[in-house]
């Protein structure tokens, strides 16, 4: 391996580096952190949650936009007090156990509750956590989850508390239990609260066998004149759990996303025990709010929203760790009439890229978006985690599509890799020419540089012909990078032996201290790749002055990689062993650059003897 192609890995080594510091992480991701881990089950998280001020935890602050003069009304009673609602609706009661409805189908298990008509659980069936339990997704059991406010005479009237009759269409097994499948694909429930002065608020819910979103229509009856601004407020209040074992990995891609006309909005607090709020104004298409793997998005169908609020607070989790947890409450317009009726779709899921495409509302695009390069290098990420999910219709397992992924990429760029191959062997054969020119003009800059380029030209040698293949691959190793680091489809995915999961190091042994750049994690895959890349320099590596790169080149790679998921280690290992086998069959025809180097010693030895004597 020649100068020009180190310094070209150098220059990859030193991004991918820089892009592991803390400089970097607080410059373009500043939710990323590096804490330290043990215990992260709901019941320890909602264990080590403060406990939020009443005022705090139930009540939405929302300036009104147009202040109403008009005679406060006794019924209107804030949900902050004791008297919550306490002669507005019908049947109120805030005491005693609400109604929960489960919905069973292949992809989650989701509990209803009536009180707040809210989301209180979601789990899903194929996606585990490191305990080998089914991933949930719901905090707090979802308390302010599809909740709906008012302002009403400069004060917040919250129905989150407030129990909603739920009822299921058309199911005569139970009237808590639905199980969806291809016989009964989807389920109907309707959630229902009577005001005493006639208003009603209706929510409907309808879910799908074969998805993770399910449609949601709010149906409001006589809150026009009611309301001070014309606006009511829907709520997700209880954020996402983590559902890693290496929680600040899953922290650093918490953050929520607004689709603002068609401008993509971030959010997003930072390392401490913080809190912040924002408010948004103009148009709303959707608001999300998402972990490194999963995420819940509100959407709304047929109008979009005039503004949100979204807030943040840094959860201590141990005595210097924290959790992210996000709320968001998007203020949508009343119509004109008695009635407003609104449809929205909810998604509770997997960052999975077709799943979330084919919402068709740009949900994608919050995949492989965290960071300025991810989102740089996200066309090569898109195009490599296509090209994965193709060969796994074929392949079952993913270690081996990396294997088939890793040829067919060699056998692409081998005209790269070949051209690389062949300039360095030229260079090696003119590098002693190069020296003479060196000594003849020494004291001649000029006349050197223009007999170097001639002698260049001569042998048909490109000084950049060895950096250039290999600063044009750099896209393709970031977009793997990226592509093994954050997306679902190779989260837990399993290889052979002790590789067990693609998207993490292949750990096999834990060391007592940590080491720096190293860590304390011993990987295997990392120190294979070093021993691949230091046999492929030997190889090529003729200059003496170069033969220490040898050996420093592949202990800098593993110390950088070591902590890289074990997919990008497998590839760039068999990318590493198909080039040392290419380099030993296929050599560029040193036999020709010979014949090159004596046509071009008769042609000088001609132009000598035919030019005139003094």
């Amino acid at each position: 391996m020649k100068k020009d192609t180190i310094i070209a890995f150098l220059i990859i080594g030193i991004i991918l580096i820089f892009t592991q510091t803390s400089y970097y992480k607080k410059l373009v991701m500043p939710n990323a952190q590096p804490v330290k881990q043990s215990r992260t089950t709901e019941d320890t998280l909602r264990r080590e949650q403060p406990v939020a001020k009443p005022a705090e935890k139930e009540r939405i602050v929302v300036p009104a936009e147009k202040k109403v003069q008009e005679k406060k009304k006794p019924s209107a009673i804030s949900i902050n007090r004791n008297n919550i609602l306490e002669g507005i609706v019908s049947g109120y009661a805030v005491q005693g156990k609400p109604k929960v409805i489960t919905i069973e189908t292949d992809l989650y298990e989701a509990k209803l509750s009536s009180r707040g008509g809210t989301i209180m659980s979601w789990k899903l069936k194929k996606y585990k956590n490191y305990q080998g339990k089914q991933v949930q997704l719901i905090a707090d059991k979802g308390k302010g989850d599809l909740s709906l406010s008012f302002f009403v005479n400069n004060d917040t009237i919250n129905f989150g508390k407030v129990n909603y009759d739920l009822q299921v269409e058309n199911n005569p097994m139970s009237d808590t239990l639905v199980i969806l499948n291809q016989d009964h694909p989807t389920a109907t429930i309707f959630g229902k609260v009577l005001l005493n002065d006639g208003k009603e608020i209706v929510k409907k819910y309808t879910f799908f066998y074969n998805k993770y979103n399910f449609n949601f229509q709010v149906k409001l009856d006589g809150f026009d004149n009611w309301v001070n601004n014309k606006s009511y407020y829907l709520s997700w209040k209880s954020g996402l759990l983590p559902t890693e074992k290496r929680i600040h990995d899953d922290e650093g891609y918490a953050k929520v996303y607004m689709m603002l006309g068609k401008e993509l909005d971030e959010f997003a607090i930072g390392n401490k025990r913080e809190y912040k709020k924002k408010k948004i104004t103009g148009s709303v298409v959707w608001g999300d709010i998402r972990t490194k793997y999963f995420t819940m998005a509100i959407i709304s169908k047929e109008k979009e929203g005039r503004g949100a609020i979204i807030e943040g607070r840094g959860i201590p989790l141990t005595k210097k760790n924290v959790i992210k947890r996000y709320s968001i409450t998007i203020e949508m317009p009343l119509n004109s009439g008695n009635i407003t009726s609104d449809n929205f779709t909810v998604f509770i899921g997997p960052l999975e890229y077709n799943t979330v495409r084919k919402l068709g509302v740009k949900l994608d695009k919050i995949i492989m978006s965290s960071g300025w390069y991810e989102r740089l290098f996200r066309p090569f990420s898109i195009a490599i985690l296509v090209s994965f999910k193709f060969l796994h219709k074929f392949i079952p397992n993913y270690g081996w599509v990396i294997v088939l992924f890793s040829i067919l990429i060699k056998i692409l760029v081998y005209p790269l890799t070949h051209k690389s191959y062949v300039s360095m062997k030229k260079m090696q054969l003119v590098q002693p020419k190069m020296a003479e020119l060196k000594e003849k003009y020494k004291s001649d800059p000029q006349r050197m540089n223009k007999e170097t380029m001639k002698l260049y030209k001569s042998y048909g040698v490109n000084p950049m012909g060895g950096c250039l293949p290999s600063l044009l691959q750099m896209p393709l190793l970031v977009g793997l990078f990226i592509v093994f680091r954050s997306t679902i489809e190779l989260r837990g995915a399993p290889f052979i032996f002790w590789i067990n999961n693609l998207s993490m190091p292949d750990t096999v042994a834990t060391l007592p201290f940590s080491l720096p750049m190293f860590g304390n994690a011993i990987n295997v895959l990392p120190i294979l790749m070093g021993i691949t890349m230091f046999f492929q320099q030997k190889m090529t590596t003729q200059d003496p002055k170069q033969k220490s790169l040898t050996y420093l080149m592949p202990i800098f790679f593993v110390l950088l990689f070591n902590t890289f998921p074990s997919g990008l280690n497998l590839y760039y290992t068999l990318f590493n062993l198909f080039t040392i086998v290419q380099q030993h069959l296929i050599k560029p025809d040193v036999v020709q650059l010979k014949a090159v180097e004596k046509k071009q010693t008769k042609q000088n030895v001609r132009q000598k003897s035919h030019r005139p004597r003094k």
